[in-house]
């Protein structure tokens, strides 16, 4: 009874660690799709809704695209001069992917 038990319990910790590395590897491609070009088109989406995302894009020479979706906006520019001057004020900034942006993105 004691060796049934125990194979149940080392499958169910295989299955497990098989779920746990599903789980990093879809983590991975996704951080790896939604990373921000170098240069190019980028969604910046504001943590919370009186970030002035206009206001600092154009800031650091963006150019304003077109409204995004969950209240951010597609810009492009540099990802050197975006990322972290606005990920410092609460707007993240991530790929602009056709699928969820509705355009194609360079």
């Amino acid at each position: 009874m004691g060796s049934v038990f125990l194979r149940h319990m080392l499958i169910a910790r295989g299955l497990g660690l098989v779920i746990g590395q599903v789980v990093i590897a879809a983590g991975a491609l996704a951080a790896v799709a939604l990373s921000p070009p170098l240069r190019g088109d980028m969604l910046l989406l504001p943590l919370w809704p009186d970030a002035p995302t206009a206001r600092l894009a154009l800031a650091q020479d963006a150019r304003l695209v077109a409204a995004g979706p969950g209240g951010g906006m597609v810009v492009r520019g540099e990802r050197d001069a975006l990322f972290w001057p606005l990920l410092r004020a609460g707007i993240v900034t991530i790929a602009a992917p056709s699928l969820i942006c509705g355009g194609p993105a360079s």
